[in-house]
């Protein structure tokens, strides 16, 4: 029996202005930091920071494959069996929290001297990503059982928490640790919060035999995607000089709006794709996130300047940045599209959809670092390019690899 289409799409609905609600605060936060910082700190001190927010949005990705594993998990388990399925959820991620912590304290002396970013910078940012996980299985567990006002909550939380850290540290110490110090506090403030907030007293004594297998196949995929992402900036820090590696990392700040601005579409649709109608979840989040991207490339070709001005200030603009914000807005807004199609795959536990990415990864730092790395223009040319590239060919994929059966409604959210 059919489904009645008004509850579908009331439920999305409601689901989509919650959690796209919540995504634009806690985005908008984190932009806030980095528009606060490119006033506090030169040129050079805020390419060094643009490299170190780059690494842990890269990094970041841990957080993220533990809240899609748990979000997925929880969407297709019976109701009986969700209480255990949370709780081995929340176990995992003290688990890679604590892994975290450790890496942070290895790993701050060879990246800071590669990227020039202060050490403790470094280990207290990674650091914080220990909480960002704890954080991110809390929010799973709202996003697997659809109750999206308390996800909504949790992601302002974590989202606010880290921003207001962050901004707080480098008005305060006028420096980037300042910023890698407040981030970590606030990190833990928002763990804390997400986690009191959706699932109190969630304990897991033990883990499914597989869970960590998959863990690993969704951390793969997500982190190759945004080492893809975010690798441009890296380079561009290696390759041009600390100015233009700041004017860079403004126009960054452009492309992950772009990037980050249709989350709530995939946050709302992925357990659907889950547990209901994979095809039709798969062409709504495609064509709501291809019309907000298209929105954001022709508002920044009309309102560059505009743009630029707001987002790093009026020395920026004198740079000539303006004229090119529509190719940071095109190469965040093709990215966005490629997250949805990623995600649909890792919906159905198609484990050969990252082969796709890690070529255009592979291809795109070849590019760079032989032929095309001496200004600004060329290299975010060249990510458009190749974002534009991967987008074509992960549509097309993407149509081949839906099975032909007929669909079956979505279910309303709860």
């Amino acid at each position: 029996m059919r489904v009645s289409e008004t509850p579908q799409k009331s439920g999305l609905a409601k689901g989509l202005i919650f959690v796209g609600g919540a995504t634009l605060i806690g985005n908008g936060a984190a932009y806030a930091l980095s528009m606060v910082s490119a006033r506090v700190l030169d040129q050079a001190d805020f390419g060094a920071l643009g490299s170190l927010l780059a690494l842990l949005v890269i990094l970041a990705t841990l957080g993220i494959s533990t809240q899609a594993l748990t979000a997925r998990r929880v969407a297709a388990a019976a109701p009986a069996d969700r209480p255990e399925v949370e709780g081995q959820a929340i176990r995992l991620a003290v688990i890679i929290g604590a892994a975290i912590l450790i890496g942070g304290v290895v790993l701050a002396w060879p990246l800071g001297t590669i990227f020039t970013i202060p050490v403790v910078a470094v280990a207290t940012g990674i650091g914080s990503l220990a909480f960002v996980v704890m954080g991110s299985a809390s929010m799973g567990i709202a996003q697997g059982r659809q109750e999206n006002t308390r996800l909504a909550w949790a992601f302002i939380a974590n989202g606010a928490s880290r921003a207001v850290g962050g901004i707080i540290g480098v008005v305060v110490m006028q420096s980037v640790t300042g910023v890698g110090i407040g981030v970590f506090i606030g990190c833990a403030i928002g763990a804390v919060i997400s986690y009191q907030l959706v699932c109190p007293r969630t304990w897991g004594t033990k883990l499914t035999d597989g869970i960590g297998v998959e863990f690993g196949h969704i951390a793969h995929a997500l982190i190759v995607l945004f080492t893809l992402t975010n690798i441009d900036i890296l380079l561009a820090r290696l390759f041009l000089s600390e100015d233009l590696s700041g004017e860079y990392a403004v126009g960054v700040l452009l492309a992950k709006i772009a990037f980050f601005l249709p989350n709530a579409i995939i946050i709302v649709l992925f357990p659907r794709m889950a547990a209901g109608d994979s095809r039709r979840a798969v062409y709504i989040a495609t064509a709501l996130t291809a019309t907000l991207g298209l929105f954001m490339t022709v508002g920044s070709l009309l309102l560059g300047d505009l743009v630029v001005r707001i987002l790093g200030g009026a020395q920026y603009v004198a740079l000539g940045l303006g004229s090119q914000a529509y190719l940071f807005a095109l190469e965040g807004s093709a990215f966005a599209l490629v997250q949805v199609l990623l995600y649909s795959r890792l919906a159905a536990q198609d484990r050969k959809a990252v082969a796709l990415v890690w070529v255009a990864l592979l291809v795109l730092v070849v590019i760079v670092v032989f032929f095309r790395h001496d200004s600004v223009e060329q290299i975010v040319t060249t990510v458009v390019g190749v974002s534009l590239v991967l987008t074509v060919v992960g549509l097309f994929m993407d149509r081949r690899s839906v099975p032909k059966s007929p669909s079956v409604p979505i279910e309303a959210a709860e």
